[in-house]
């Protein structure tokens, strides 16, 4: 049995302890423990700062994956035309076309990907969309496969595409909230581009850790208003306590009362519920780069065949 040969090019940090590749790693391999199915993850760093040619993808090895992540990253400027990781998200499209059986972009290279086949455009949200959201399933395909009711998947971005303006452009809306906002949606085969806006790679913690880090920039002057809890994530004892310190921060401002944030409060208040729907998106996704190979090996072997028969 062939390994599937699965990537993740990682456009948040060129860092080998990039947390982004950490997560999208961990989910492809439980997937892939849970199926059964034998998996070789390479990822690669890119350095946004370098030229494309040089920022730290190994090109020549795209083309030979079955399957593809590509990572987002915090947005550097207003238009998605303008980002940095829009020539890197263009090379991708270019090296895997008609190669790599599925690529998932992930949030801002979603975003990119989108603009560079379809012409879309990203605008800001007025607040940041973060939290634990329910979806509804849209559109069947493979990787919706087994979804029922209410889909759960954390957002964390300020940044989107409107629904309509997918389904205008052909695109497949496959998973969509009560109030128009999509996580999953993919070209006209369901599989060979996948963009997501959520973030069902997201750990039990990622979410708290994001909260975290924006406090510390708001306590540090870099952010001029106090971030929301993130939606859907926590317990009501927990929110209680986050709230109270963070009326305790807008009141002092001072950083040094980041020392004590209820970390333990939080972490047992956290509603992992979105983890079981995550799990079965990345099954999915394998399942169907595992049918994919198996019908390529089978084509080349009759292809091989026809062609010892006809010298014959």
């Amino acid at each position: 049995m062939r390994a599937l040969r699965i990537g993740i090019a990682d456009l948040f940090s060129p860092s080998p302890d990039s947390w982004a590749r950490y997560m999208f790693a961990s989910a492809v391999t439980d997937a892939a423990d849970r199926l059964g199915l034998a998996v070789e993850v390479a990822a690669y760093g890119a350095d946004l700062t370098r030229p494309v040619a040089e920022c730290g993808i190994a090109w020549d090895e795209l083309p030979g994956l079955d399957g593809l992540v590509v990572t987002g990253g915090e947005p550097t400027r207003a238009a998605v035309a303008e980002e940095p990781a829009l020539a890197v998200v263009d090379r991708i499209l270019t090296r895997t076309a008609d190669r790599v059986a599925s690529t998932v972009y992930s949030c801002q290279s979603a975003h990119a990907a989108l603009h560079l086949l379809h012409g879309l455009e990203r605008s800001r949200l007025p607040h940041k969309r973060q939290g634990v959201f329910g979806h509804g399933v849209r559109g069947a395909g493979p990787l919706t496969a087994g979804l029922r009711g209410r889909v759960l998947v954390p957002h964390s971005r300020w940044n989107t595409v409107p629904a309509e303006a997918l389904r205008r452009a052909g695109v497949t809306v496959a998973l969509e909230s009560e109030d128009g906002a999509w996580s999953l949606a993919t070209g006209g085969d369901g599989l060979r581009h996948v963009f997501s806006q959520g973030h069902p790679e997201y750990l039990r913690e990622t979410l708290l850790s994001e909260y975290r880090r924006d406090l510390r920039r708001y306590a540090a002057g870099q952010a001029a208003h106090l971030p929301d809890l993130p939606r859907g994530y926590l317990r009501a004892e927990a929110e209680e306590a986050l709230l109270a310190f963070a009326e305790k921060l807008r009141e002092q401002r001072d950083p040094l009362l980041l020392e004590s944030f209820p970390d333990r409060a939080a972490a047992d208040g956290v509603d992992d519920g979105w983890l079981a729907d995550s799990r079965a998106f990345f099954a999915n996704w394998l399942g169907a780069l595992d049918d994919t190979s198996k019908r390529r090996l089978e084509q080349r072997a009759e292809l091989a065949l026809a062609r010892r028969r006809a010298g014959r």
